[in-house]
């Protein structure tokens, strides 16, 4: 009689190492990304990255071409910035952590499988090896899954969300820069010009105080106008500095790349009625509050999730045996834990909790953005007043200080009088200029707070058709 055992044992040999492959098959392998010690930043303008891109399904209207030879405008400097930002990278790498949970969340528990061998040992007469192989599955996975994938995929969202505000804060602050570098070049040209002035005045009088033309009060006063100003542009050199490096750091270029602006066209104030319209729909257009919007889904659907899991954890198992004394028996296990001590409501408080945190951030969000655009709306109003009113004096003030040139030269008014008029002449143009700065970055700070266009409605990373124009 043939041994039916020693057929079935190749069988079974060729099963499990078909098995065994298809398990191996599906497994990861590792492979190393070392880290590179390279700066990622660009030497000049024509070194940054920039995808091709439509953008009119990003806020913009339609194609839009970047040419760096007739100066960045400040859509061209919020473009490069968002593409090229360093720190919009890691972002973007947070984004795609969240997809592989949210892929991780949908994945089916393994089945576990156990495996046993008794040996007989001692006086083994008539016994045989017994074994045991049996395979179990937990099923409250699967009872939770569905909520554990929600949970992922609202959490993706609130990552994808966040980076777009993320997007949306880069664009202002570079566009305020931007702005910021060029007004900052005007008032260290207005103060170099009065410094060459200042200075050849000094020199003069210096001269006519050795021959004893002038007396010490007048050429006291030519040096005290010279040193003011050699101070104030120490100081604004210094801010200037720090102005240039950010912006560089924002489009993703080395410290020494040059980057040329376009002129600043005027600034309209934006209209205050439109401003109050578009209050009302923030909550469906600002992406700060959609991203808190979908964490508060997604927290929801965990709360459903420690709920489900408070259910008594049930395994179910099938295996077979063979005792020492050679009997083969097939078996179903079941294994159920009693829920007497936790019951998961620890779990499920903490949810709730967290749940709750999560609807105060989202109304204490909302009532901070409700206040900040009725601030710059006011402020907005107030600098355009301060403004208008300095617009209208200028003029005179240099006609009167015109006039007082030309009498301190020919000595029919005092050196202090002069020195006076002159610096509060001075002082007011540079007030012009910080007006104009504080006017543009309200009007950039309230087009981000109010979802205005001009922003991207998704991220960028995701566009496929800006172009830069080579020189």
């Amino acid at each position: 009689m043939k041994d039916h055992s020693i057929q079935r044992r190749p069988r079974r040999l060729f099963l499990v190492a078909v098995a065994t492959f298809a398990i191996l098959s599906g497994c990861a392998s590792y492979q190393p990304q070392p880290l590179h010690d390279q700066s990622p930043l660009a030497a000049d303008l024509d070194g940054l990255q920039v995808e091709a891109a439509d953008l009119s399904a990003n806020g913009f209207t339609g194609r839009y071409t970047i040419n760096p030879a007739d100066g960045l405008d400040l859509t061209e400097v919020g473009i490069l910035a968002v593409i090229n930002n360093a720190d919009l990278r890691v972002q973007r790498a947070r984004l795609e952590v969240a997809g592989a949970q949210a892929f991780s969340a949908g994945l089916l528990p393994d089945p576990q499988i156990s495996a046993g061998l008794d040996k007989p040992t001692g006086n083994t007469t008539g016994l045989v090896n017994g074994w045991l192989l049996g395979s179990s599955y937990d099923i409250i996975p699967l009872i939770t899954r569905q909520a554990r994938i929600d949970a992922a995929r609202q959490g993706r969202e609130k990552v994808r969300l966040d980076l777009l505000w993320q997007e949306w804060q880069v664009i202002q602050q570079s566009r305020s820069l931007a702005v910021r570098l060029q007004l900052e070049e005007q008032r260290l040209t207005l103060l170099r010009t009065m410094l060459a002035l200042y200075r050849e005045r000094y020199q003069r009088s210096a001269r006519a105080l050795t021959e004893g033309h002038i007396t010490l009060d007048v050429n006291g006063t030519d040096l005290t106008a010279l040193v003011d100003t050699l101070s104030q542009i120490n100081q604004l050199e210094q801010t200037h500095n720090q102005t240039r490096h950010s912006l560089n750091l924002l489009l993703g270029l080395a410290p020494q790349a040059v980057v040329t602006l376009a002129p600043l066209p005027q600034n309209e104030p934006l209209n205050a009625d439109n401003i109050k319209a578009q209050l009302t729909m923030l909550p469906q257009l600002r992406p700060d509050l959609l991203a808190l919007k979908a964490g508060y889904e997604s927290q929801e659907a965990r709360v459903r999730a420690a709920i489900l899991a408070q259910f008594p954890s049930l395994g179910i198992g099938v295996n077979r045996a063979r005792d020492t004394g050679d009997v083969d028996t097939v078996g179903l296990s079941v294994t159920l834990s009693l829920p007497l001590f936790s019951g998961n409501r620890g779990n499920i408080a903490i949810e709730r909790a967290t749940r709750e945190q999560l609807r105060d951030e989202y109304q204490a969000r909302l009532a901070r953005a409700r206040v900040d655009v009725d601030r710059l709306l006011q402020r907005q109003a107030i600098l355009q007043r301060q403004l208008d009113n300095l617009q209208m004096y200028l003029p005179r003030l240099k006609i009167l200080v015109e006039r007082a040139r030309r009498a301190y030269r020919q000595g029919d008014i005092g050196a202090l009088t002069f020195l006076n008029m002159e610096s509060t002449w001075v002082n007011k143009r540079l007030e012009r200029i910080s007006l104009e700065q504080a006017g543009w970055e309200n009007r950039i700070a309230l087009e981000a707070l109010l979802a205005l266009p001009g922003y991207p409605e998704k991220p960028l990373s995701a566009a496929t058709g800006i172009k830069v124009k080579k020189p």
